[in-house]
């Protein structure tokens, strides 16, 4: 008894007094990644829900519509700046972190003009052929994109230096801006379809300008060996080739019913699809928050082998939410859709019992995914959204006029989601086998 009690007391002076320190850095970061990610998706929720409430259905369903289509240049932009930035910028950049963002920000004002020219050219189309709703979108939408996709950018670096709180600071004046945009146009009667998406444009600038100021700071002196342009891109270009594809392919079983469902049912499906999703969102942005936070951990777990210890505590730390609130729905998902939606949308409140699976797949898509991006293995993630895409595109057309308009998309979209956290599980558990071995 004696050794035994001696034996703990060393453990507790050799390991556990020592871990402490370490172990108080990544609690902390862990809440200011989660408060960062529901600043953000809690605005983004807030405004979706009145949206909902205060826009007619048809409305409503071509703002969705619109956005499903900037969500396709979202993943397209995320695969070819954000993502290789979490891995390189916390490897081969570390040390000149400074040079190599400013070369990322100035590719990325280039770059996304051209979506500016694109969806103004749609929304003027759409207004040419009678589609007001749908042209006020695009046009909307037009301006926005660059802007909103700068704030993704310069948020996520606040995470390469694993200092979520930066961003935090950033998403608490996006909240206050925007809420108070959305606010003011509502009750000057001009919040439209339009509108809602220059608000989310003019307050992510300025947010993301406070961000990029913050992590200015945060970096050392002059960096060592600046990279120059012409190198971040080729090797954003090698790395992002294989994420643009996984990107371009990952929006397809998420967005596409948002495409298919004005061809196939109506505008009003559509509302009811993004309104179902908006009750989701919270878990699901929580997830990604957290996610995102541990693909640097990874990237130093995969050196240390102790990639497998790490993966594990992921998955509970995400899976017990996620759990928490699919019963919540099971049980209360009816209500939860009166309160939200003041009576609207409740003929499909049933549906959200089977769609509260996503947040739990998505646990295990995000954990395994973010190991394959952590060990440069893009080309399998593009690989897994390749197969995600051809059997929601196969499933939506089959199943979306064959059972009915929102039926058939819920539906397949949980299948979907099951299959790709599936095969997400399976390629990096083997591969953290691979690097076990």
């Amino acid at each position: 008894m004696l050794l035994t009690a001696s034996s703990a007391v060393r453990f507790v002076q050799n390991k556990l007094i020592p871990a402490l320190p370490a172990l108080r850095r990544w609690v902390g970061r862990g809440f200011w990644a989660v408060l960062d990610q529901a600043l953000f998706a809690g605005s983004n929720f807030l405004v979706g829900v009145l949206l909902a409430r205060w826009l007619e259905p048809a409305a409503y369903g071509a703002f969705s519509t619109a956005y499903s289509v900037f969500m396709l240049v979202g993943t397209l932009h995320t695969g070819l700046w954000t993502e290789p930035m979490l891995v390189y910028g916390s490897g081969r950049f570390r040390e000149s972190f400074r040079g190599y963002q400013r070369a990322l920000i100035a590719d990325h004002w280039r770059l996304l003009f051209l979506s500016t020219l694109a969806f103004t050219g749609v929304g003027g189309f759409f207004l040419l052929r009678g589609a007001s709703e749908l042209g006020l979108s695009f046009l909307g939408l037009g301006v926005a994109t660059p802007l909103i996709l700068y704030l993704w950018l310069v948020r996520r670096s606040a995470y390469v230096l694993i200092e979520p709180r930066l961003a935090a600071g950033g998403g608490a004046l996006y909240m206050v801006l925007y809420l108070g945009c959305a606010g003011g146009l509502f009750r000057l009667g001009w919040l439209n379809e339009a509108t809602a998406f220059l608000a989310m444009g003019g307050t992510a600038l300025v947010a993301g300008g406070f961000i990029f100021s913050r992590v200015q700071k945060r970096l050392p002196g002059p960096d060592t060996a600046e990279p120059s342009p012409g190198q971040v891109r080729r090797l954003h270009w090698e790395y992002g080739r294989w994420a643009l594809l996984a990107g371009a392919l990952s929006w397809v079983p998420g967005n596409i019913y948002y495409v298919l469902l004005p061809l196939f049912s109506s505008l009003e499906a559509s509302a009811t699809l993004k309104a179902l999703y908006n009750l989701l969102m919270p878990v699901l942005h929580f997830n990604g928050a957290i996610s995102s936070l541990f693909i640097p951990l990874f990237t130093h777990a995969k050196e240390s082998k102790s990639l497998r210890r790490v993966c594990a505590r992921v998955l509970i730390i995400l899976l017990i939410p996620a759990c928490i609130f699919w019963v919540l729905l099971i049980f209360e998902g009816n209500q939860l859709m009166f309160w939200v939606y003041g009576g609207r949308y409740l003929e499909s409140s049933k549906l959200l019992s089977w769609m509260g699976l996503l947040p739990v797949s998505s646990v295990f898509t995000g954990t395994f995914g973010g190991i394959l991006r952590a060990m440069e293995r893009p080309q399998k993630i593009a690989g897994i959204y390749s197969i995600n895409a051809i059997i929601s595109s196969s499933l939506s057309f089959l199943m979306i006029p064959l059972f009915g308009g929102i039926i058939g998309a819920g539906s397949t979209v949980v299948i979907v989601n099951l299959i790709s956290a599936l095969l997400f599980t399976i390629s990096g558990f083997k591969e953290m086998q691979e690097k076990a071995g």
